[in-house]
């Protein structure tokens, strides 16, 4: 058959105007990310190359997971001080979130949630102590020493695989306080330590999971997780709330954060680092930025999973060799070199 070139010219312009008119209609933001959308992130050399792809990326594979599933996090029982007012009342809004971020693992059929105030002290242990019965004895009066100091917070599940988590609410609340991000984080613990149930290894994994995997790697993915789980319809948003959790990387006023202080960070001769006052809050935003990669290259499912395989007994670096194909002492000066880049800016 011959064609006609002006039939086969015409076919151009008429699908350049059905995208322009599809677009049209679209609301402005959408229509913008839709022409203006990066290109993936497939590896760490992407990662490399384009650092400042890597957050929509992590982002938008969150927000289509959150967005294409309707799970619901187990049902919430509230235990509040008799002196506390809850600076989030609408906790189960991060807890619905979360479990839609991972909604292939394990999770509890019921959740505790016990939140106190400086006056409510020695209340919240006698309920936590009900609850969770392998507590220490001192967990609110490390979290609440005095009413300026009262804001930690604490998640696990117990021998029966129940949500256990203990807050401090503080004076003044800040956002991490309020917006639901700080019960995000610790669910995702719940769901860490929950990959560990029905094995040899829960006792350990309920009162330090941190035994299995890099320190970073288990704040890191909570702290991660935290801003999809609350951001999911907005990357404008969850960029705004990432620079406040990686404010320190970002800024990098004092020039501290470079390939090989990150690199070391990630995989140290031992663990004194991540102990360490200087520097133990890294293991939150550095342990953020590196899950967020983790998650623009794989997937948010990645985070619990690398969990799951230690649950089942592999090491870190052996699950981590296994869904990125690459050896862990290859990949850290790949991960330091990518944050590094970001560092500053």
């Amino acid at each position: 058959m011959v064609r006609s070139s002006k039939l086969i010219a015409m076919k151009k312009p008429i699908a350049a105007l059905s995208l322009v008119l599809m677009l049209s209609l679209l609301p402005i933001n959408l229509a913008n990310a839709a022409i203006n959308e990066p290109r993936q992130i497939a590896g760490f050399q992407d990662a490399i190359d384009r650092p400042q792809d890597v957050s929509y990326w992590a982002w938008k594979k969150s927000s289509v997971q959150i967005s294409s599933n309707k799970s619901k996090s187990p049902p919430v029982k509230l235990i509040v001080g008799p002196n506390t007012k809850l600076s989030n009342p609408r906790p189960k809004v991060a807890f619905d979130g979360v479990s839609r971020l991972y909604p292939e693992f394990r999770k509890p059929s019921k959740i505790y949630v016990i939140y106190f105030s400086h006056k409510d002290v020695a209340w919240a242990q006698t309920e936590y102590k009900s609850i969770f019965p392998d507590a220490s004895g001192q967990e609110t009066k490390n979290f609440c020493p005095k009413i300026e100091s009262c804001e930690g917070a604490s998640a696990t599940i117990n021998k029966s695989g129940d949500g256990v988590i203990l807050i401090a609410v503080m004076k003044n609340p800040d956002v991490l306080h309020t917006s639901g991000a700080l019960e995000a984080h610790e669910y995702t613990h719940i769901l860490q330590t929950g990959t560990f149930f029905g094995t040899s290894n829960l006792m350990q994994a309920m009162v330090g999971i941190k035994a299995f995997a890099p320190w970073w790697f288990v704040e890191g993915t909570a702290e991660f997780s935290q801003i999809p789980a609350i951001h999911s319809s907005s990357f404008t948003s969850y960029t705004k709330d990432r620079r406040i959790w990686a404010k320190n990387i970002l800024e990098d006023k004092d020039g501290k954060y470079t390939e090989a202080w990150i690199a070391n960070f990630l995989k140290p001769p031992n663990t004194s680092i991540w102990s360490d006052p200087e520097t133990q809050w890294n293991l939150y935003d550095i342990g953020m930025l590196t899950s967020e990669l983790f998650t623009a290259i794989k997937g948010p499912a990645i985070n619990i999973q690398i969990f799951k395989d230690i649950s089942a007994g592999m090491t870190y670096e052996k699950s981590f060799e296994k869904h990125f194909g690459i050896k862990w002492t290859a990949a850290v000066p790949l991960i330091a070199k990518s944050i590094a880049k970001l560092a500053g800016k």
